[in-house]
Order: structure tokens, then C-alpha cells, then sequence
């Protein structure tokens, strides 16, 4: 280990940009920066929960309905209060037509209310959580069949980086 250490500060010595040309080539080029995809992570399996929504779930502050594609559907969000000590919880609901809420998803210690979700078509919901500035679960939830068809993490650090 000193040896290869001091191999490299004599190298830097002796040629300054020698040092600066190894380090550039390290880093990778500035658009092949991409996200990463992985399995879902099991651990994070109690932070992301479908419920049957109570009475009093319904009473909370909620955002304005989003309608799906055909309108037969909708969700909306109640987002946390990040103004109080996390963690926070963001909650989606979804419903047809008039009627109450027949399904919550619930994101539990999510980063600073950072849940996306937006219809695919009338019965699939596409989201988004982060967990962190770098890191989130990208998924497809059936609302029919009320489970995930898709989940996987996505970790965005690559595009973090410097890049040459």
C-alpha cells in the first residue's frame, strides 16, 4: 500500500499532469451519466403500504382529485407537514366516480413529501418515492387487483458525479 502511495505522489511530482490525466479518465463522460435500476430492496417493504382507507383517513388535507385518462377513476394526494419533525408519511387515495376512497397507498418516512404518482391508463398508477436526494422505488401499482406489478430502485448517484 505505501508503496503504490508513494509511486503515485513521486508520479505526481515529476509530472503534475500525468496525475490530473489519470484522474479525468476516471471519471466517466458526461452523457453516459445514467440512473441505475435494482431489484426492490425488501427493507423498505413497511414503508410502502396498501390499506383500506378509514372514515377518518378521509378527513385529512388533501390536494385536488386527478382524474385518470377516461375519468372513471381518481387519486389524490395528502401530502405530510414538513414543517413538524419527520418522519413524514405521504398518503395517495383512489376511488371511482363519487364515492369515498377504496384504497391508500401510504409512504411511510419518504423524503420531504417526494412521492410522484400520475395514471397510466384507468386502472394503473405509475409512481415515484424518494428516500434520500440520490435514491428512490420506482413502481406500477394495479388498483384493481390492488398490489404492485412493478417495483424496482433507482439510484441516481452517477448523475450526481463529475463527469468529463
Amino acid at each position: 500500500m505505501r508503496t503504490s502511495l508513494m509511486c503515485i505522489l513521486l508520479a505526481a511530482l515529476a509530472s503534475p499532469d500525468a496525475l490530473h490525466r489519470a484522474t479525468v479518465q476516471e471519471l466517466p463522460k458526461c452523457g453516459s451519466a445514467r440512473v441505475h435500476y435494482t431489484p426492490f430492496d425488501d427493507s423498505y417493504s413497511g414503508r410502502i403500504q396498501i390499506n383500506s382507507p378509514t372514515s377518518s383517513d378521509t378527513q385529512l388535507s388533501i390536494s385536488e382529485k386527478v382524474l385518470s385518462p377516461q375519468q372513471t377513476r381518481w387519486l389524490t394526494q395528502a401530502l405530510p407537514d414538513t414543517m413538524k419533525p419527520g418522519p413524514w408519511t405521504t398518503r395517495v387515495y383512489v376511488g371511482a366516480g363519487d364515492s369515498a376512497p377504496d384504497v391508500e397507498l401510504r409512504f411511510v418516512d419518504e423524503s420531504n413529501g417526494d412521492a410522484n404518482v400520475r395514471w397510466l391508463n384507468e386502472k394503473l398508477i405509475f409512481g415515484e418515492v424518494w428516500w434520500g436526494r440520490i435514491y428512490a422505488t420506482d413502481f406500477i401499482f394495479d388498483v384493481e387487483q390492488r398490489k404492485f406489478s412493478y417495483r424496482e430502485m433507482a439510484h441516481f448517484g452517477e448523475l450526481m458525479e463529475p463527469c468529463r
